[in-house]
């Protein structure tokens, strides 16, 4: 239970937690922000010596990659990107078996846990860039039978 407490500690210096996201991450652009800060975090916790050196994946660094996927999750559910919220869901089951035992740290984990940051970064892009595409003005596109209607008003107005 220590460990739940921990998570959910709102004490933590330099941590983000979910409910101070939400205060001020008021546009889509905000919560995109929020949420490559987040992975950069996670990232900075694998990138050091995590794959040659596993140990060096202290309960504390666990705990700060745990909370950093908390808001990562947070700022996905809230923009609407379902399938990086759904990656979330599934690296949480990892991290949570990290912290409650460290003795099944391996490389493999390390891996696992980095090449999540790439792939959840890719996951964003192709939801901005889907958004921006279905965002986009449709043109309007005139059928002949349309223009015949507007010439018929024309001469019936004038």
């Amino acid at each position: 239970m220590r460990n739940m407490q921990y998570l959910t500690s709102k004490h933590r210096i330099g941590v983000t937690t979910p409910a101070r996201l939400e205060q001020r991450a008021d546009t889509s652009e905000d919560l995109v922000a929020a949420a490559v800060d987040a992975l950069n975090e996670m990232g900075n916790i694998t990138a050091h010596q995590c794959f040659t050196h596993p140990e060096t994946l202290t309960e504390d660094r666990i705990t700060a990659y745990a909370l950093a996927l908390m808001r990562l999750r947070e700022c996905a559910s809230t923009a609407g990107f379902d399938r990086l919220v759904n990656a979330c869901d599934a690296l949480a089951v990892t991290v949570s078996r990290l912290i409650e035992d460290r003795s099944c740290i391996c490389r493999e984990k390390c891996e696992a846990l980095t090449r999540f940051v790439g792939h959840a970064k890719t996951m964003i892009q192709m939801s901005i860039e889907r958004a921006k595409r279905c965002t986009l003005p449709v043109p309007e596109i005139h059928t002949p039978s349309d223009r015949v209607n507007v010439e018929r008003n024309v001469r019936a107005s004038i």
